[in-house]
């Protein structure tokens, strides 16, 4: 197994992001905005220089952070965006030999269950997606976020059944179930249990993202991992106890939180948020009998 961070946490600067990572002793990144840019929206030259500098500093890319079908898409009218994003990835992902990218299944205005127009929709669309991944060899990971397939395991387990294709798996974010209704028989819908998520997808889950959140007084604050209500630490012994070697990123939002631009902290904040999340959940793993690796076996 081994350990990666969305490290434009500490700074939309890659110098720093790197810096972040040396100084846990990592070699991985998910790279995901370097310079206010999305990774799958780099140009030939901008993609190749931040490579070059992964390279230099013995940095490699684990997974590509994309905005592809994410929850700021409505599934109605971005394919064609998506499609080019996936396609301008894919040639970077060659260069680099990287596996995996995150995408998610578009944004939701309310409430869809299993079965409906919008449903059939979605499936299309990310069929489309991951016909490329599946013809380039490589993999999407469909992220339990607030999009059309984050509202249950059955959404997320429909998109697989429905695609059924061996470039479309899961990464499961401990900390997304906290936020989000399980949408799944009558109204009103209770919010997600992480743990209950997990046990029901996780012969599909390939990646996992380690965030931790929990509500104080009807407002959702971000924590360090094992503080919230992620179910981080049971999750982390289910990955020992069934031999899941896996990739774990951390993808704080203790400090700032990626797509919420009004929560600002210093850069001082950012670093030491980072670098303390990262340490505490290492802890958190050893604890739960992990051993992890310098250098990917997959």
């Amino acid at each position: 197994m081994i350990l990666s961070g969305f490290a434009d946490e500490v700074s939309d600067d890659l110098t720093l992001q790197i810096k972040a990572l040396k100084e846990l002793g990592w070699n991985y990144i998910d790279l995901r905005t370097i310079g206010g840019k999305n990774v799958s929206s780099l140009s030939d030259e901008a993609f190749d220089r931040v490579h070059r500098q992964l390279v230099e500093n013995d940095i490699e890319i684990a997974c590509f952070g994309s905005t592809i079908a994410n929850w700021g898409r409505d599934v109605r009218d971005a394919l064609e965006l998506d499609l080019l994003e996936m396609k301008n990835s894919i040639c970077h992902m060659k260069k680099a030999g990287v596996r995996f990218i995150r995408i998610m299944s578009y944004k939701i205005d309310s409430p869809d269950r299993l079965g409906s127009d919008h449903e059939a929709l979605v499936i299309e669309n990310i069929r489309r997606i991951v016909e490329l991944a599946e013809e380039n060899d490589v993999v999407c990971l469909h992220e339990n976020c607030e999009t059309w397939g984050g509202q249950s395991c059955h959404h997320s387990l429909r998109l697989l059944e429905k695609i059924d294709s061996p470039a479309l798996k899961l990464v499961f974010d401990t900390g997304n179930p906290v936020s989000m209704r399980y949408i799944a028989g009558d109204p009103p819908y209770a919010y997600q249990n992480s743990l209950k998520f997990f046990r029901e997808v996780r012969a599909h889950v390939a990646y996992l993202h380690v965030k931790d959140a929990r509500w104080v007084d009807n407002s959702l604050h971000y924590t360090f991992p094992g503080e919230g209500l992620g179910n981080v630490a049971a999750i982390l012994r289910l990955l020992s106890e069934e031999k899941m070697e896996i990739p774990i990123a951390i993808e704080p939002h203790v400090a700032v939180v990626f797509h919420d631009p009004a929560i600002k902290a210093s850069s001082a904040e950012r670093w030491h948020n980072f670098i303390d999340y990262g340490n505490q959940l290492v802890r958190m793993a050893e604890a739960a009998g992990i051993n992890f690796s310098t250098r990917r076996s997959y």
